[in-house]
């Protein structure tokens, strides 16, 4: 692809809820760096240290915090903390609007692109917003909340030239998030194709099933104790990874193999021979699942609205067999999940890339 700009001073912003946002912008900006872009990379927590892990010392990082997520067991529970929510979430993005701008003040940037962050654009320089979430869910789907929803982000959708969904038009992944829209215009939208760090690979599948243990805690710590009581059940090669970066540790017993952590590389290996995934259901697990082409069972985070619904809907898809934490009958559900099929489509992430590149590199 022929650039028309070269060497463009970039600034890439990354939300920091889950590490999903940050994995799935690595090989776009790996991309542009390797175009010789200059990007300086903004984000906070953990999100921040997989970003300076995977891209080394070489280009500039700046922490600056993003809004809280909002997460709730119940409805009541949901709009209560709604209330309490919203002016938290506005105070946040004034607040990285302000950092923003010192940095701006500093030294001239030619565009921003942001991941989910709101708060990562300017009124002056071509600013593209990459998301998955064009309506965001509600515990009830009241249908006046998420046309609301749709208008708060249409409002903040104004401030980009270019608003892209990792996913497909036709045949897509996620549904209702960014699908039969009711205020937003499709057309106006950029749908780009899936986005991954992980690569598919002619490994031999020898890994009867994999299960990751991920999320924040204590929902984390419940699916290791649940799944932990119940995986021995299991026949065949089994690997369980914790989540846990505290201290590395494996320990193999029987047919178990169980990795406190594991690397981006040794996770795309473990993907890639893995007949069968046990995961939470975030959007970009759905995606890299989907770019190997292994089969999964989902296990939605409760009170994570997204994920309940992401597994709702590839339940009735048909795609991937989902079930509730507390209702694990590991034995018999992944027996169930063997039986769905998957995502069947092509996902070509170089071609996502380079679509992304191209509708940024249009409007600089």
């Amino acid at each position: 692809m022929e650039n028309t700009i070269q060497h463009m001073e970039i600034i890439y912003g990354v939300c920091s809820w889950g590490l999903g946002h940050a994995t799935r912008s690595l090989p776009v900006i790996r991309k542009l760096i390797n175009e010789k872009h200059h990007v300086t990379v903004i984000s906070n927590g953990r999100s921040l240290e997989v970003l300076k892990k995977e891209l080394g010392d070489d280009i500039p990082y700046v922490d600056i915090p993003d809004y809280p997520m909002l997460v709730s067991e119940n409805t009541r529970q949901f709009l209560a903390k709604s209330m309490v929510y919203w002016p938290v979430f506005i105070k946040r993005i004034e607040d990285g609007l302000s950092e923003l701008q010192k940095i701006l003040d500093k030294k001239n940037y030619d565009c921003i692109i942001s991941d989910a962050r709101y708060d990562m654009y300017s009124k002056k320089i071509p600013s593209f917003f990459i998301s998955h979430q064009m309506r965001i869910m509600n515990p009830l789907q009241i249908q006046m909340f998420e046309r609301a929803m749709e208008r708060f982000n249409m409002f903040f959708f104004k401030r980009y030239i270019g608003v892209m969904v990792p996913d497909y038009q036709e045949n897509n992944l996620s549904g209702d998030l960014s699908h039969n829209l009711k205020r937003i215009d499709e057309n106006k939208i950029h749908y780009v194709g899936v986005l991954s760090d992980f690569t598919k690979r002619p490994l031999k599948k020898d890994i009867e099933y994999l299960i990751s243990i991920s999320g924040p805690e204590p929902q984390r710590s419940f699916l290791e104790e649940k799944l932990a009581s119940q995986v021995q059940e299991l026949e065949g090669n089994v690997v369980m990874t914790l989540g846990k970066a505290e201290k590395y540790s494996i320990v193999k017993k029987k047919h178990l193999t169980t990795y406190s952590f594991v690397t981006k590389e040794l996770r795309e290996e473990l993907l890639n021979k893995a007949k069968l995934v046990v995961s939470r259901s975030g959007y970009s697990t759905i995606m890299d699942v989907a770019v190997v082409g292994a089969k999964a069972l989902f296990i939605p985070t409760p009170g994570q609205i997204e994920q309940e619904y992401l597994s709702a809907y590839h339940n009735k898809l048909g795609t991937f067999y989902s079930v509730k934490q507390d209702a694990i009958d590991l034995k018999s559900d992944v027996k169930i999940a063997a039986e769905k099929t998957g995502i069947t489509r092509e996902c070509d992430v170089k071609k996502t890339v380079e679509n992304i590149l191209g509708i940024i590199m249009e409007n600089t």
